[in-house]
């Protein structure tokens, strides 16, 4: 552009900035259609938009499942059109349409994510569409943007694609627009206080955002690389004084360690996309930490085989489990693999959620237990606190326990076998005062799992497509169905719900979940071990103890429920709250936890 009609440009920008930029500009000036086209504010080149991804947006990177396959696919359309200059014309009419429809509702998402599509054609369709059209467009997606800041109905997605995306990609697109440029920064101050926020300082995301992170992160990533493209920053933190550029850093590494085996993130919903390879390789952008892209490759089973030894192997050591104690939720990863059994965790609000995935997920939604006293259910509004949190090449283990009303306590324990590949969740419930006590507590199947019960003993399998995935084992019930007992074990609306039932201060229901489809398939058995203190047996509401036996590997783990004593099991002495062993291969007891 020649220093005159930059010159014209800004003059206009000036005398009003919420007219439009080229309201006085000769549409057939061979200047002008030089000026448009310009590399240096194309978007493609941001978002590394090469052949892989020409016919996608990257807008469409991360979604959850509130967008319809309709919508997404016109955004993709419009994309490619635009990238090859064809049916242009007819793209153009669509995006003005769907602009002027947008109306900013409780339910907008498909409407938003149009939107947002359309911003990124704002500079391509100067010159190719009715100048009225476009500039009423653009006068139309400034207003949405505004309107999105006051409408505190709308979701966290729809308010950072419209109130902080939309004006970057905007404002980059028309660097010449002085008033554009005090939008975007605005637009930056706007994500620097969601990020601090929605964000910890480890870039491990807060509960409210969880089923829609995949799609926030994927949205931060992008404005991440505009901000850099404008070489503006330092506008990021000017306002705020806010360290954001270092949280998005993290946020990198925990993106990893929350993919899956179907590659969508943990907690994302049925209907998610997976998280494209464009999106995780722009995601690498923003760490400077070499350790990211070799944890990246492994967990996405594209790094090399042979990893045994040097800096790779080294690398592979970094924790691959997280738990917040601020966001109020965990993940535990066995490790790096991509086949790894994960367990992410959501305690939040005094709930408890969770979601058990290995090659595919078993157990997803709520998992919060029923109680009742004395026929009475046990109500309670506090909080889940962390009680134990403990981590080793051996094991994760982590133990969150709240208050229950009339004096009761729950603790829930989630015990994570890195090496021997099982979870144990266990629930123990203590009173001060003895009474008929009932537990219930219902896991829920996730999408395309269903329990299958065996005919004689209490076991159940979880399978996938008529596959097993996994053997869970209720260890305070009888193996054999033929004994009677008060407990129960079964599948009721679409998951497997345990049931116990006692009399006394407490209870111990614990599940134990095999997340190794071959030995699942062998030889098991379990029992109720004998607890004694002083040579007298101990009732079941003051301590328990149990043996699991899968093929050739053996464990047994204790819980007490009452005062510490000295208790004896299976030939065991311990004055402590849990212990956990496994039998070695030449019979000997190897403790790979305790708790005093």
């Amino acid at each position: 552009m020649t220093k005159k009609l930059k010159k014209k440009v800004k003059t206009v920008a000036a005398e009003n900035p919420s007219e439009s930029l080229f309201r006085k500009i000769d549409w057939e000036s061979s200047e002008f259609s030089t000026f448009v086209h310009q590399e240096s504010v194309n978007l493609a080149g941001v978002f590394g938009c090469g052949k892989e991804s020409s016919k996608k947006s990257p807008c469409a990177w991360v979604l959850g499942g509130n967008q319809s396959p309709e919508v997404v696919q016109a955004g993709d359309r419009w994309h490619a059109c635009l990238n090859s200059q064809s049916q242009v014309e007819q793209v153009a009419k669509e995006i003005f349409s769907a602009v002027q429809d947008c109306s900013l509702g409780s339910d907008c998402t498909s409407q938003a994510y149009l939107v947002l599509a359309a911003s990124h054609s704002v500079r391509k369709l100067v010159g190719e569409c009715d100048f009225a059209d476009w500039q009423n467009t653009l006068d139309r997606i400034f207003d949405l943007s505004k309107a999105a800041e006051s409408k505190p109905e709308l979701s966290m997605e729809v308010y950072q694609w419209l109130a902080v995306e939309l004006p970057l990609v905007v404002a980059y697109q028309l660097p010449e627009w002085e008033g554009c440029q005090v939008w975007a920064q605005d637009a930056c101050r706007k994500m620097s206080l969601s990020i601090s926020e929605l964000l910890d300082h480890d870039g491990w995301p807060t509960t409210r955002c969880l089923p829609s992170f995949g799609t926030l992160a994927a949205s931060w990533v992008r404005c991440q690389l505009v901000v850099e493209a404008m070489k503006a920053k330092s506008i990021l933190t000017q306002d705020t004084g806010l360290d954001v550029v270092s949280q998005l850093e993290w946020m990198v590494r925990q993106i990893i360690r929350m993919l899956r085996f179907d590659q969508k993130l943990v907690f994302s919903t049925n209907k998610s996309l997976v998280v494209s390879d464009r999106f995780l390789k722009c995601l690498l952008k923003l760490s400077s930490d070499r350790d990211d892209k070799a944890l990246l490759k492994h967990t996405l089973g594209k790094a090399k085989k042979n990893i045994k030894e040097g800096k790779a192997a080294n690398v592979l050591r970094i924790e691959a489990s997280n738990v917040s104690e601020w966001s109020e939720s965990a993940l535990m990863r066995s490790n790096w693999n991509r086949d790894s059994p994960r367990l992410a965790i959501n305690f939040s609000n005094g709930k408890m959620i969770s979601e058990l995935s290995r090659k595919s997920c078993l157990v997803s939604g709520e998992t919060s237990p029923e109680i009742t006293v004395d026929g009475q259910a046990v109500k309670s509004s506090e909080a889940f606190e962390i009680s134990c949190a403990q981590s080793d090449d051996e094991i994760q283990y982590l133990e969150l326990e709240k208050k229950l009303d009339g004096g009761g306590l729950l603790t829930r324990q989630f015990l994570l076998s890195r090496v021997d590949h099982f979870l144990l969740i266990a629930d123990a419930v203590v009173f001060a005062s003895e009474a008929e006590l009932s537990y219930s507590c219902r896991f829920p199947f996730a999408e395309g799992i269903e329990g299958l019960r065996e005919t004689e003993t209490t076991e159940m399998y979880l399978l996938r497509k008529g596959r097993i995935q996994s053997l869970v084992l209720p260890l305070a019930l009888p193996e054999w169905k033929i004994a009677r007992s008060r407990h129960s074990f079964k599948i009721v609306d679409g998951g497997m719900q345990l049931t116990q039932k006692c009399k006394g201060r407490g209870l111990y229901a614990p599940l134990f979940f095999d997340l190794d489809p071959k030995r699942s398939c062998k030889k098991r058995t379990w029992r109720l071990l004998t607890v004694a203190e002083d040579l007298n047996c101990l009732s079941g509401d003051q301590g328990a103890a149990f043996r699991v036996h899968l093929d050739k590997q053996q464990w047994f783990f204790y819980r007490s429920l009452a005062s510490k004593g000295n208790r004896t099991f299976f030939g065991e002495n311990f004055n402590g709250e849990f212990v956990f062993s496994r039998f070695s291969k030449n019979g000997s007891v190897e403790q790979l936890m305790e708790i005093e």
